[in-house]
C-alpha cells in the first residue's frame, strides 16, 4: 500500500510537472489575449477594443514620448468600457506611476450594450469573462487564465501554428490574406454583421460614465489622450447610426475633463483595412506615427 501511494504519487508530480511546463510555453501565439495576461504592471496604457489592439503599435508611437507604451486593448466583447475593464486596467497599471501616457480610443460600440437593459452593469457579458475574473493581469505563467479562460486544446500551446501573434509590446498582428477578393469579402461580412448587431445594440449611459470614471482614475497618474481611429466609410455609416451624437458626446466630455482628442474619422481613404474595421499593419505603422506626433505637440 505504501509503494503504492509512493508510485501515485511520483505520477501525480510528473504529470503536474508536465502541464505546468506546456503553460510555461504559453505566448503571444498562443491566443489573442494570453499574453497580455502576463507582462509586468505598466506605466503607460494604449487602451480601447480591437480596433487599437490591432490598429495602434507602441513602437512607432515610443520614439514621439518619453516613456514606453503598452498595448492593454482587447476586443469590443472583452473590453468596452465598464466595471470590468477599468478594474483590469488598475490591475495592469503600476500604482505608483505619476507621469504615464494613457491613449484611450473610443467608439460607439464601446460606450452600447446589448443587454435588455443597456444601463444595467449585472447584464454586461464582460464582467463573467477573464477580464472580470482574474486577480492578476501580471502572472507568468498566468494559471488562472490558461485554465479558466484558455479556450483550445492545451498542446496547441506547443503547436504554435496560429494567424495572429500577440508582441511583447501588446500589439496584436495578425496574418490575414490581404488579396482584393478576401478582403472584399471579410468587409461584406463585418457590414452584414454590424448591421444585425444594430438590432440589440443602445448607447448605455453607465458605460458612458466608466469611461469618464476610466478618465478621471488614469489622470491621477499621468496624461490622458482620447483617440477615435478609423474604419471604412461603409463602416462608419453603420457606427453613425447606432449614435449619430457619438462625435458630440466626446467632444463635450473631452473639454470637461480637459483632455485632448484626436479624431480620425475623416481619414479612411488614406489607410488600409484587413476587413473594414481593423487597420492593416501598414497603415497601423502610418497612424500610430500620427498619433505619437499629435501627442508630442499638445
Amino acid at each position: 500500500m505504501k509503494k503504492f501511494l509512493i508510485e501515485s504519487s511520483l505520477f501525480s508530480v510528473a504529470i503536474i510537472a508536465s502541464v505546468y511546463f506546456v503553460f510555461l510555453q504559453a505566448d503571444g501565439k498562443s491566443d489573442p489575449f494570453y499574453l497580455r495576461t502576463t507582462t509586468p504592471k505598466q506605466s503607460s496604457l494604449i487602451l480601447g477594443t480591437s480596433k487599437a489592439a490591432q490598429g495602434l503599435m507602441p513602437e512607432f508611437i515610443n520614439p514621439y514620448l518619453e516613456t514606453d507604451i503598452y498595448n492593454f486593448s482587447f476586443t469590443v466583447a472583452h473590453s468596452p468600457f465598464g466595471p470590468a475593464y477599468l478594474s483590469a486596467i488598475e490591475k495592469k497599471l503600476d500604482p505608483r506611476t505619476k507621469d504615464g501616457i494613457f491613449i484611450i480610443t473610443v467608439d460607439p460600440w464601446s460606450i452600447s450594450s446589448d443587454g435588455i437593459d443597456p444601463n444595467d452593469e449585472n447584464q454586461f457579458g464582460e464582467s463573467k469573462s477573464f477580464m472580470g475574473t482574474l486577480s492578476s493581469f501580471s502572472s507568468k505563467p498566468n494559471v488562472s487564465y490558461i485554465l479558466n479562460s484558455y479556450g483550445d486544446n492545451y498542446i496547441k500551446i506547443l503547436l504554435n501554428f496560429s494567424q495572429m501573434e500577440v508582441h511583447d509590446d501588446g500589439w496584436l498582428e495578425v496574418f490575414p490574406p490581404m488579396d482584393s477578393t478576401s478582403v472584399k469579402n471579410r468587409i461584406a461580412e463585418n457590414i452584414q454583421e454590424q448591421k444585425t448587431k444594430l438590432k440589440n445594440y443602445k448607447f448605455s449611459q453607465t458605460r458612458f460614465e466608466y469611461l469618464k470614471k476610466t478618465i478621471e482614475t488614469l489622470k491621477t497618474h499621468g496624461k490622458v489622450y482620447l483617440v477615435r481611429l478609423p474604419v471604412d466609410n461603409r463602416i462608419a455609416a453603420i457606427e453613425a447610426r447606432l449614435l449619430p451624437d457619438f462625435d458630440k458626446k466626446i467632444d463635450e466630455l473631452a473639454k470637461s475633463e480637459a483632455v485632448p482628442y484626436l479624431n480620425l474619422m475623416n481619414s479612411d481613404t488614406k489607410f488600409t483595412f484587413t476587413d473594414g474595421i481593423h487597420l492593416y499593419k501598414d497603415s497601423a505603422k502610418d497612424v500610430s506615427a500620427e498619433v505619437g506626433k499629435w501627442i508630442s505637440k499638445q
